[in-house]
């Protein structure tokens, strides 16, 4: 009798064996292969379930927000109109003016009551001041020319000595001698200084508006009282030279027009030498004398105070002067 052990092995080992072992792998088989067709298929298989396939996709934000902002601004951005000059036909006309604006109040104290027509001496004076004023700086250049019986300077201060003694009076040679002070004056500049000195026996001087004698900018005031101090000026008395010299050295000018007839007590030589020594060849002293007749061969004091101070000498004939 044989053992269970051997009778389990030789089963196995049995073709009956094989063929349940072949069965079962080929149903195993046909069970996979039924489930793997079913995967693919779609639609309705006998229940409620719908099949369909997935998988994961990889959306663009960017593009996304691109388009949503294009979307946007094509939405907030007006229609541009193809003329400009179009639209600016159809604005709207402004045909409102401008109000006008009332007269306000001045600020101040106003004119006095009662005293419209009451001169003001304040506004004068001011004036007057303004108008005597010396020029600025920036224009105060180097003077033109002027000229005093025919010789010239180019001096920025000029002095006008001229004798006014009663021998002045022949052949009316005092008024040609005031014509001829008007015309050089005429050329003086506004940066010329000027003084006017009258001498008899005494001296007068050309004084400002305070009454006191100085040296004048040729100003358009101080030239129109200039003129009418020299129309108000007449001859008398005797005739002391030495004198108003001196007073016009005293203004230390670059310019002495000294006119005279030479009457009277001639300069002598001390004091011809004083005068060159006061004056220190500071101005150049020019001597016009008034002679009647043809002139002298011989020289007298106004020669040497001419060419002692740099000066210049002229004579001039009084008979000549009516011709």
């Amino acid at each position: 009798m044989s053992s269970p052990v051997l009778i389990r092995k030789n089963f196995w080992a049995s073709p009956l064996a094989f063929a349940g072992s072949l069965c079962i792998h080929a149903g195993l088989a046909w069970l996979i292969i039924t489930n793997m067709n079913s995967c693919g298929q779609r639609g309705d298989f006998g229940s409620s379930d719908v099949y369909r396939e997935v998988g994961l996709y990889m959306v663009d934000d960017s593009a996304q927000e691109t388009e949503e902002t294009s979307q946007d601004t094509s939405e907030q951005l007006p229609t541009v109109p193809e003329s400009l000059n179009e639209s600016l036909n159809e604005l709207p006309e402004m045909t409102q003016a401008i109000p006008q604006l009332p007269d306000l109040p001045r600020i101040g104290p106003g004119p006095t009551p009662g005293k419209p027509s009451e001169p003001s001496t304040h506004h004068s004076d001011a004036i007057a001041k303004v108008l005597s004023r010396p020029p600025s700086p920036s224009t105060a250049g180097i003077p033109g020319t002027t000229k005093f019986y025919g010789i010239a300077t180019s001096g920025r201060t000029l002095l006008y000595v001229i004798d006014c003694s009663g021998s002045m009076n022949k052949h009316n040679a005092f008024r040609y001698a005031k014509a001829e002070m008007l015309s050089s004056m005429e050329r003086l500049e506004s940066t010329h200084k000027f003084q006017i000195i009258f001498y008899n026996d005494g001296i007068i001087e050309f004084k400002d508006r305070r009454g006191k004698p100085e040296i004048h900018w040729a100003t358009a005031l101080n030239l129109s009282r200039a003129r009418t101090f020299i129309n108000g000026m007449s001859v008398s008395g005797a005739t002391a030279h030495y004198p108003a010299l001196i007073k016009a050295i005293s203004y230390s000018p670059d310019v002495i027009f000294f006119l005279s007839d030479a009457a009277g007590t001639a300069l002598s030589a001390g004091k011809l030498d004083n005068i060159k020594r006061k004056n220190n060849g500071r101005a150049a002293i020019h001597c016009i004398e008034f002679g009647e007749g043809i002139k002298p061969n011989v020289e007298n004091f106004l020669h040497k105070l001419a060419r002692q101070n740099e000066g210049t000498y002229r004579y001039r004939n009084v008979t000549q002067f009516g011709k």
